[in-house]
């Protein structure tokens, strides 16, 4: 596990700031918008209305596709140029979308038996989004590919994504706190409107953050298992 840690962390060595800029209007600033300007965030299981989810869910996974297809691209390719990237991104999406669509089927079914099954399939299919970005395949071919390449290593996988998960869940404890602190102190002062900008913010900078990750991770694993007889445990040389 820590060896795709620290090969994710040396792909994304120097780059932040201009993945940053290309994932953050994909997914930050779609976040603030719907967060500020869509419906409220469904309390009970009655909320979840066809609106809601479209709005809160649906959209931000749409359009957040972008952002994950362009910094798989480049993590792989540091040289490549931004502007290469989201065209090779936008390019990418239409066959990633429906590969996700295709793979979305089999994974509920497993998340209804015992939970268990559809974690084991997400870790199977993790790398769709390099395989799209990279290997220019169609739909079913990402699928295909996909679960070729990750054959025998979808247990490590699987770990690595649930230890993330932890992770992200504490991280998201944390500036879910913060942010609340520092919106409290403008509310204080009757600063409610920027109050509710900041409480906004942090939660949607963390997930920015998350998603430039999980692309990077992705990527990683789809460089060593596409380099001849590489193992994951290779990340660490």
């Amino acid at each position: 596990m820590g060896g795709i840690w620290n090969g994710m962390l040396q792909a994304l060595s120097g780059q932040w700031a201009v993945l940053f800029a290309v994932a953050a209007p994909f997914t930050l600033l779609v976040s603030m918008v719907v967060s500020l300007f869509g419906p409220q965030p469904p309390q009970a299981m009655a909320d979840y209305t066809p609106s809601v989810v479209f709005w809160l869910f649906l959209v931000p996974s749409l359009i957040g596709a972008v952002a994950q297809l362009a910094v798989a691209r480049l993590v792989s390719r540091p040289a490549e140029s931004p502007a290469v990237a989201l065209r090779t991104g936008l390019a990418a999406m239409p066959a990633y979308l429906l590969a996700s669509l295709i793979i979305a089927v089999p994974v509920a079914l497993g998340f209804l038996a015992l939970i268990i099954p559809g974690l084991y399939l997400l870790a199977r299919f993790f790398i769709t989004a390099p395989v799209a970005a990279l290997e220019g395949a169609q739909p079913m071919d990402i699928v295909k590919r996909s679960w070729a390449l990750t054959e025998g290593q979808g247990g490590t996988i699987l770990v690595f994504l649930g230890l993330g998960l932890l992770f992200v869940l504490g991280l998201s404890l944390l500036s879910a706190g913060v942010g609340a602190a520092v919106a409290s102190m403008f509310s204080v002062v009757g600063l409610d409107a920027i109050a509710n900008f900041v409480d906004k913010l942090v939660p949607s900078l963390v997930g920015t953050f998350v998603s430039i990750g999980s692309a990077a991770a992705a990527t990683v694993i789809h460089a060593q298992l596409t380099a001849p007889g590489a193992q994951l445990d290779d990340i660490v040389s």
